[in-house]
């Protein structure tokens, strides 16, 4: 391509429509322009030139498409060797002035072949086609209130079109994403799979803000999750990173800001696409656990039988501590024997089958299943007469892991956009959903003990005697009481199947949700638009419980319920619970937009609007009742009162319990916001690029005693095409160059804050009945509460070398938050302890890349890479903390202790000094042992970690959240079949090694294989202990699990997917009247390498706790779509 082609064709990108940015006044001002700076626009006049012949200005229209015809937004019309020149509307239409029939127009348009077409005509259409080697994310990108084109952006955000978003198959947008954008951090939930995004870091400490970015669909912020949206249903998705591009939305994008535009009907007629996919995702095993086998376990659980019974001095003196608390059946057994009701013979008789028995396993067998997601898709695209419409259906039925686990959803989507006027246009739609979910009650595969067993060999199921749950009232119970009362005729079976459990008590849900909007559009002067937008969404969620009369948890409820007179206290019958809880919400903005290009040369953009918006989460509404008939639809009357506070005796317990019914307390919550928004822009010749922004936020959640509502948030950024310039000319290989320059402050939003004194009313029944009001010390009023802020720099640089085969970006930032909800601690003399207000700061800096690379391209080969890379490092500029928090706080709750000058979710340690005799030692503040030792090993003495405030004793080891994250996509193309492996990883962060709990009689892990000994000087278990230090086994526990020693990296890399895909050729689907027809195949979570090994998955691990979780398992995936 020659050096002038490639600058006209970038040039071209900086015409691209974007929608619009400044005040009113500014807008005024351009309205009252004199005539002649107007008129140099249309380019009309008479050339002349001594000599030459005179010819007479004339207007030359026409459309400019790409190769399927599509019309382009934004291309770049220019007549060579001037400055003058044209730029398409949101239609593809273009309008320009020419003096000489022999002049030639040059069309343009980044990542497509420039045209060059003399004008000798009055209409002239254009249509550019594909460059070798196209440069990645210059789309137009939207920001909710704009597009715009990357050459003329100064912000920094990552684009993902629909290709990249389903090159792999994904359960949803948030999985999609992963690895995309750099920056853009997903944290993965292990039970859930669901996947949460972080962008650069967290920057508040409130819980009620989290780390979510906003999410903007359809150009208006909405409360749905990313989970919530069709994958199918997307065109594009924009992350809005710095203040430049997320400042305009003010008070809620200090988070960052997900923009998601949807589809629509682009060709003209009708399209219909059809898709299928499967995901099956195989049960997960314990390997990774380091579990004990059944029979070590028994062997273990024998021994410390054996011990608390010599340290009880009697069986007796053992089981009369229980009283009727749950022991296990192991010790029952042995209790049995010793107390002569069985035989030693029989005893070893059981113990031998126990020993084959695995219960996870047999869990894992018979309750668990391979989970199915089966999803469909059906959309329907049309574009006729000025208007266009797409309408998506979507069906997704999930067979979860466990038994009864299911779920189902329905998604309907309309979106409409007609052309009633050439001036006035109307965009309209709706997207609902609806859901059903069956979850049934959380026994988990670590419900019993291992030896026990589900099923027999014959396969007919083992009903346990009694288990380690309670019902609705009172708690568990040993086998002893079980014995003893299982022969009255008054009770009820004590027996429990897991297998039966799990389908009893079932909770039924239905979800449903509305978003219907609409968007009024209306042009005129060429240069004004204005646009009326409003959302409304609403949301209800109802679910319903039923335990039947004869399930576990009722019958255990019941025999609770007895008393000692023998009076049943809960009515026979089953029990049903229904709740409801709806919330709305609408957004209704109007705004003016202006976009005009003075000279060929001078583009300026702007917009201004007033935003309004609501938010309502009415009280839920619940009903309980029991003794529930569901074929009579009746129930009994409950004295909750009563129940709540006086209770009964419990002839089972042995002692007065109570029961609590549906909570006293509800909440109906209701916030408003009004906000007025400003946003400019100004292009020079292509090359200089000015933005600004600026946004009011008003809302009832300010303080009373302050006016920071009215101070603005704001953002400016310059941008520098260099590449547009001469001198760049000779520097052929070099195809795009820019820099970006930005700063400003967004704002986030507590709504669990307020500015007013907040008091609970209260009813005490016992001894006598009393009402009166009580408070915490969060609850008294801040009337200083404002808003939290971010400021954010940012510079960045935008390239494309070697005919676009090499592009990316590179960015550094810095966010400055302040003015951070956090906890002040205070002399209790001014009435409270500590109260939350705005005293906080904290600080992430980072760099981002992003590497895309066709390696090598021609008619049947694409071989390609794309590579994120980001590292963040967060500081904490000022945080409080109470003198007289213990250092054992800052260590277990890392969130919740802040320390400044630390990193946010700071691993802290004690610092290790030797193993004496089996017991774990540390040092204080002073390098002292805080244990000692006699001359045998024994413990002496104990100093315990509650002596230890603050973190003077403590190692800051790093933080548990990770530094550097990113991901490698490798991409093979040959003619139809294309290859994907797609890599993520993370690091730089700490976690705990696993440690067996030194403290606990029961442990299941491999640490019972390796005690201590003599010659083995690991710490001891609890059962391993002597009398004297089992009294300060805790703080050995403690000790060894949060010590320094136990600190790893836990830097890993995962092959994330492996997909093959096949496109049929195109004469075979024609022949069958279909458009590309695709079988996709992909399998996840191939393998994890984690720096700290052990089996650990990062994923699945608490990284704080150094608790193991199994590993994420695979997940087979088959695709099909085709369209006609």
């Amino acid at each position: 391509m020659k050096r002038e082609e490639k600058k006209e064709q970038t040039a071209s990108t900086l015409s691209v429509k974007r929608e619009k940015a400044t005040s009113i006044l500014f807008l005024s001002a351009m309205l009252l322009l004199p005539a002649p700076t107007w008129a140099q626009h249309s380019m009309t006049g008479t050339q002349q030139t001594a000599g030459k012949p005179t010819y007479q200005a004339r207007a030359i229209t026409g459309t400019v498409t790409d190769d399927s015809g599509e019309p382009l937004v934004g291309a770049s019309i220019r007549i060579k060797g001037t400055g003058l020149g044209a730029v398409t509307d949101t239609d593809g239409h273009y309008t320009i002035s020419v003096s000489n029939p022999k002049a030639i127009l040059v069309f343009s348009y980044l990542g497509l072949d420039p045209v060059e077409i003399t004008a000798s005509r009055t209409t002239i259409n254009a249509k550019l086609h594909s460059t070798a080697h196209t440069l990645k994310d210059v789309e137009v990108v939207s920001t909710g209130y704009q597009k715009i084109s990357r050459e003329r952006s100064t912000a920094a955000y990552g684009f993902v079109d629909s290709t990249r978003l389903n090159r792999q198959m994904h359960t949803d947008i948030a999985a999609a994403l992963e690895g995309q954008v750099a920056g853009l951090r997903m944290e993965l939930n292990p039970n859930t799979g669901e996947m949460a995004p972080v962008l650069r870091g967290i920057g508040t400490f409130s819980s009620d803000i989290g780390t979510q970015p906003l999410i903007v669909i359809d150009d208006l912020p909405t409360d749905m999750s990313l989970k919530d949206v069709n994958p199918y249903n997307v065109e594009s998705v924009t992350v809005l990173k710095d203040a430049a591009a997320a400042s305009i939305y003010g008070a809620r994008a200090a988070n960052g800001v997900i923009v998601i535009t949807t589809k629509s009907g682009k060709k003209l007629g009708t399209r219909v696409n059809v898709n299928a996919d499967w995901f099956i995702t195989t049960k997960p095993n314990f390997n990774n656990l380091d579990l004990a086998s059944t029979s070590d376990i028994i062997d273990y659980q024998t021994d410390v039988y054996n011990t608390r019974v010599a340290q009880s001095g009697s069986v007796a003196n053992l089981f009369n501590s229980y009283a009727t608390d749950y022991y296990s059946p192991l010790f029952q057994l042995y209790r049995d024997r010793d107390e002569g009701h069985i035989t030693p013979e029989q005893v070893e008789a059981t113990l031998s089958q126990w020993r084959k028995n695995d219960y996870y396993e047999q869990y894992r067998d018979l309750a668990w299943r391979s989970a199915l997601t089966q999803r469909y898709n059906i959309s329907l695209s049309q574009k006729a007469n000025g208007s266009q419409h797409f309408a998506s259906f979507n069906f997704e039925n999930d067979r979860n892991r466990t038994i009864n686990d299911k779920s189902n959803s329905f998604s309907l989507y309309l979106k409409s956009n007609f052309q009633i006027t050439k001036w006035l246009g109307v965009n309209v739609g709706i997207d609902t959903r609806l859901a059903h979910d069956n979850t049934p009650g959380n026994y988990n595969y670590n419900f019993q003990e291992r030896y026990m067993s589900i099923e027999d060999t014959n396969g007919n199921r083992v009903v346990s005697p009694y288990v380690n749950q309670s019902g609705y009232a009172g708690s568990s119970v040993n086998g002893s009481v079980v014995n003893a009362f299982q022969g009255n005729n008054a009770y009820k079976s004590f027996g429990f199947n897991v297998l039966d459990a799990l389908g009893q008590g079932v909770t039924r849900s239905r979800r449903v949700s509305l978003r219907p909007f609409v968007n009024v559009e209306a042009r005129f002067l060429k240069m004004l638009r204005y646009n009326l937008m409003y959302q409304y969404e609403w949301a209800q969620r109802r679910s319903e419980t039923y335990d039947a009369e004869n399930d576990y948890l009722m019958r255990m409820t019941y025999n609770m319920g007895i008393d000692e007179n023998g009076k049943a206290q809960i009515p026979t019958g089953g029990r049903y619970y229904q709740g409801s809880q709806n919330y709305s919400r609408y957004t209704l903005r109007n705004q003016l937009s202006f976009d005009h290009q003075f000279s060929g040369k001078h583009h300026v953009t702007a917009i201004t609007g007033l935003e309004l918006r609501q938010t309502h989460n009415p009280r839920m509404v619940e009903q309980l009742m029991y003794g529930y008939n569901p074929v009579t639809l009746t129930s009994q009357a409950m004295d909750w009162e009563t129940m709540r506070t006086d209770g009964w005796h419990s002839a089972v317990l042995d002692k007065n319990i109570t029961m609590g019914g549906l909570t006293t307390t509800q909440h109906d919550t209701r916030h408003r916001y009004a906000s007025f928004y400003a946003n400019a822009g100004y292009t020079y010749s292509n090359k200089y690029n000015l933005t600004g922004s600026i946004r009011w936020d008003e809302a009832d959640l300010f303080g009373v005693n302050t006016n920071d509502q009215h101070h603005p948030l704001w953002s400016v950024g310059a941008g520098w095409n260099i590449s547009e310039e001469d001198f760049m000319r000779p520097v052929t290989w070099l195809d795009y160059l820019k820099l970006r320059a930005t700063y400003g402050v967004n704002g986030n939003v507590d709504q669990s804050s307020t500015t007013y004194f907040v008091a609970t009313y209260k009813t005490q029944s016992n001894p006598v009945k009393t009402q009166y009001l009580k408070y915490d010390d969060d609850d008294l009023p801040n009337p200083d509460l404002r808003w939290e802020k971010t400021a954010t720099t940012n510079f960045g640089v935008d390239f494309a070398v070697l005919d676009n085969r090499i592009n990316g970006s590179i960015d550094y930032y810095n966010r400055h938050a302040s003015d951070l909800l956090v906890r002040k601690y205070m002399d209790p003399t001014v009435g409270a302890k500590s109260h939350v207000i705005n005293n906080g700061e904290m600080r992430n800096r980072g760099i981002e890349l992003t590497l895309n690379a066709t390696i090598y391209k021609n008619r049947d080969w694409n071989i390609g890479a794309t590579l994120t890379y980001a590292h963040n490092s967060n500081k904490m500029l000022a945080v409080d903390h109470s003198e007289s928090d213990y250092a054992s706080l800052f260590i277990l709750s890392p969130t919740n202790y802040l320390w400044q000058g630390t990193s946010y979710n700071t691993l802290w340690a004690y610092t290790y000094s030797r193993t004496v005799n089996g017991y774990p030692v540390i040092k204080d503040e002073n390098g002292n042992e805080m244990a000692t030792f006699d001359e045998q090993g024994n413990v002496t003495s104990v100093t315990t970690s509650s002596s230890l405030k603050g973190t003077a004793a403590l190692r800051n080891m790093g933080t548990l959240t990770p530094t550097y994250n990113g991901s490698l996509n490798l991409h093979v193309g040959w003619r139809g079949l294309e290859l994907n492996a797609f890599f993520v990883y993370a690091g730089g962060n700490k976690l705990r090694l696993p440690t067996a709990d030194l403290a606990a009689w029961d442990v299941a892990t491999n640490d019972i294989t390796n005690r201590w000994s003599t010659t083995n000087n690991v710490p001891r278990l609890y059962l391993d202990m002597d009398k004297t230090a089992q009294a300060y086994a805790g703080t050995f526990s403690e000790w060894w699990r949060y010590s320094d020693v136990q600190v790893a990296d836990a830097d890993y890399i995962k092959l994330r997917s492996v997909s093959l895909a096949y496109t049929l050729p195109t004469q075979w689907t024609s022949a069958i009247h279909l458009g590309q027809t695709r079988f996709s195949f992909q399998v996840n979570n191939l393998f994890t390498a984690c720096k700290a090994g052990h089996h650990i998955d990062p994923e699945s691990y608490s990284m704080n706790s150094g608790t193991r979780g199994m590993a994420i398992p695979r997940t087979f995936a088959i695709g099909l779509s085709t369209s006609f």
